[in-house]
């Protein structure tokens, strides 16, 4: 009788709890389904960087090929045409050394070995001197062959580019991207269509000590809980707010 009571005569207040309680529990539905899916992400991932690695060398891999597996790396750095990717954050949000947070990703092209194709390597972050901005620091480059191994992303983190980004890159090959279609006419030779991210020891003063991928699971879980337990919140309110007037009536 006093449930009766309360959602009938309280229709409005019944109408609007029950159209909370839909909507926020569907987005709580869709939330837990996002989080279905970044786990199924991440656990493809630790499939790939447990596989074993590819050979970048051996032939012309495609990016869905090589997407996040490991590769080993074969060739001859072109040194002079290395670029420098402006903006980028410290692999762990600050240098302990200076607290540096944003500075650079050194980008460098390398002739495989035997293919001749060109893969561009992300060697890992330099700090920018704040003092001199086109000031580049010193960078020590292998010569001869070298072999080194990282995990092939699709482009080294994106970020939003600035209308004098151009004529600085003519000066100072500072860049906000690599446009990997772009090299390939500069250069004149074939490029694999993806980067790798460098990850093993190389004595040359870059840091490499690259985060853990998120792929946002724990995220979409916080967002999850913040929807049903709205929806809860709205039967509680609603039946309250029914006890409470019935009992002053």
């Amino acid at each position: 009788m006093i449930l009766k009571r309360l959602i009938f005569d309280r229709w409005i207040a019944t109408f609007a709890m029950l159209f909370v309680v839909i909507v926020a529990s569907s987005l709580g539905l869709w939330q837990v389904d996002r989080m279905g899916q970044k786990i199924r992400l991440a656990e493809e991932l630790a499939q790939k960087e447990s596989a074993a690695p590819l050979l970048a060398h051996a032939r012309a891999w495609t990016l869905e090929e090589a997407l996040h597996r490991n590769m080993v790396v074969k060739g001859e750095f072109l040194k002079d045409e290395a670029i420098w990717l402006d903006n980028r954050p410290h692999p762990q949000g600050r240098d302990p050394k200076t607290g540096a947070t944003v500075g650079f990703y050194v980008l460098t092209p390398v002739r495989l070995l035997h293919s001749g194709q060109i893969l561009w390597v992300n060697r890992g972050w330099a700090p920018r001197n704040m003092m001199q901005r086109e000031a580049l620091p010193e960078l020590d480059t292998p010569s001869g062959i070298i072999e080194l191994e990282g995990v092939v992303f699709a482009h080294a983190a994106r970020v939003m580019n600035l209308g004098s980004s151009a004529v600085l890159a003519e000066k100072t090959k500072i860049k906000q991207n690599l446009d990997l279609l772009e090299e390939e006419k500069r250069l004149g030779v074939t490029h694999l269509p993806f980067i790798v991210r460098q990850n093993s020891h190389t004595p040359d003063g870059l840091v490499r000590d690259w985060a853990p991928a998120d792929t946002g699971a724990d995220k979409h879980r916080g967002y999850a809980f913040q929807w049903f337990s709205l929806a809860a919140l709205a039967v509680v309110f609603w039946a309250m707010s029914g006890l409470l007037r019935k009992k002053s009536d």
